[in-house]
């Protein structure tokens, strides 16, 4: 009896009644939510840091699932590894609570320029129009700072003519050197926006662009026009903290599909994903051929090879994560294909050598070349091309409606609402190419 006692009260110090563990599961959800929401940095608290009895709490749940886990498994990195994601503003250095500064000090600037009607001023003086940022718009906080920093001077001066001593005061508060870092940080969302939201060619492979594109930037390094790797050099010292904040929250928030995956091996321009780990090329290849043999089976038919294409440099956002240029036929092959069994359309298509004409940013045409070579993948890559990366078209397309079911039009039928965008759609291609049809 005293020994199952002894058993009793032990097993009874780390066992949590049904209560007490809803409330820390419950603590633990709402605390990671908060943490890998999306970020705002003037007007996100931040999540506090946690107590002592939940940190206890969060390890034991955090051991026990990684005892369970697959080592070939892709783990999720925890927001409890970065100390960013535990900082509260008021626990901010010095230096990254002068970044919010900036950023909260330019908003009041660009909101009286326009009360009080400025902004032709400004213009008059050779400066661009200051642009106002909304919160559901976050990336329009690169488009503020961007014309505060291209009309410095000019609104300086236009300030030192204004009875408003204020603003003055607040223009030099601006530290310079921290301007241009955050809008270097925020450039490159920017451009990842515009490139995988714009234009009628397939985006499905983009995410593989633009996550590679944005883990690169946040690091500390890119690439500049010519193709070579730069570093880049923050001037201001609290930059650093938002740079691995990002990082942080990209990584947490954001894992790749399959289908992200297998529609980059299937663009010419990126089908060996020179820049993804050994895991996620297996994961593509076992997708792709899993694919083929829901469709035709494996195919047998001879491989082509075409003339090796000539070296060229990386310029493009793209072009930066395109596969090095082939120079020693198969023998560049990754080693993951190197244990492939079946010679099937997948491994032939990974041997390959592609003419140039082909690697361009969209694949569709060496698809339709290749069609009878290659009849499954050339099918699975029309469906998987079909899907958009975004949801920016489909957001499009709602507008557009909104636009023409107006408060008299209430009644209109559906399938009238469809052919109405549809002819809006095709009035848009034939503005940007008029030829399409002939």
């Amino acid at each position: 009896m005293g020994t199952l006692a002894a058993n009793s009260k032990k097993t009874a110090s780390v066992t949590l009644n049904s209560k007490d563990s809803t409330k820390i599961k419950d603590d633990l959800t709402k605390w990671i939510c908060t943490s890998i929401r999306p970020f705002n940095m003037v007007e996100d608290p931040a999540p506090t840091t946690p107590t002592t009895k939940e940190k206890k709490s969060k390890t034991i749940i955090q051991s026990s699932s990684d005892d369970t886990s697959s080592e070939d498994e892709i783990k999720t990195p925890s927001p409890l590894k970065y100390i960013e994601s535990n900082t509260s503003l008021s626990e901010l250095t010095s230096k990254a609570s002068e970044l919010l500064g900036i950023i909260t000090t330019s908003k009041q600037l660009v909101k009286y320029v326009k009360l009080t009607g400025l902004n032709k001023s400004i213009q008059d003086a050779g400066g661009l129009v200051l642009k106002q940022s909304t919160i559901v718009r976050w990336l329009s906080l690169s488009n503020l700072l961007e014309s505060i920093d291209l009309s410095y001077e000019h609104l300086r001066l236009v300030l030192s003519k204004s009875t408003n001593n204020k603003q003055t005061f607040k223009l030099n508060k601006i530290n310079v050197d921290g301007l241009k870092d955050l809008i270097c940080l925020l450039s490159v969302f920017k451009d990842v926006c515009i490139l995988v939201q714009t234009g009628t060619r397939p985006s499905l492979h983009m995410a593989y662009i633009a996550m590679n594109k944005l883990k690169r930037h946040l690091s500390g390094t890119d690439v500049d026009e010519n193709g070579e790797s730069i570093t880049i050099d923050d001037r201001h010292e609290g930059t650093e903290f938002f740079r691995r904040r990002l990082l942080q929250l990209l990584r947490t928030m954001f894992t790749f599909d399959e289908k992200h995956l297998s529609a980059a091996v299937l663009h010419p321009l990126y089908r060996r994903l020179t820049f993804a780990s050994a895991y996620s090329k297996t994961i593509a290849h076992s997708y792709i051929r899993q694919q083929i043999d829901e469709i035709l089976g494996l195919n047998s038919q001879e491989q082509m090879t075409l003339p090796e294409p000539s070296k060229k440099k990386h310029k493009s956002m793209e072009d930066q994560f395109a596969d090095p240029d082939e120079v020693g036929g198969i023998d560049g092959i990754d080693m993951v294909l190197a244990t492939t069994v079946k010679n099937d359309e997948l491994d032939k298509y990974l041997r390959m050598n592609i003419e140039d004409i082909y690697k361009q940013p969209n694949p569709l045409p060496f698809w339709k070349y290749h069609q009878h070579k290659f009849p499954c993948l050339s099918l699975l890559a029309r469906r998987l091309f079909s899907i958009p990366v975004t949801s920016a078209a489909v957001e499009r397309s709602f507008s557009a409606a909104g636009l023409a079911v107006t408060e008299r039009r209430s009644s209109l039928d559906p399938d009238t609402v469809n052919d109405i965008l549809f002819v809006r759609s095709i009035q848009n291609l034939l503005e940007r190419n008029p030829d399409f049809f002939s």
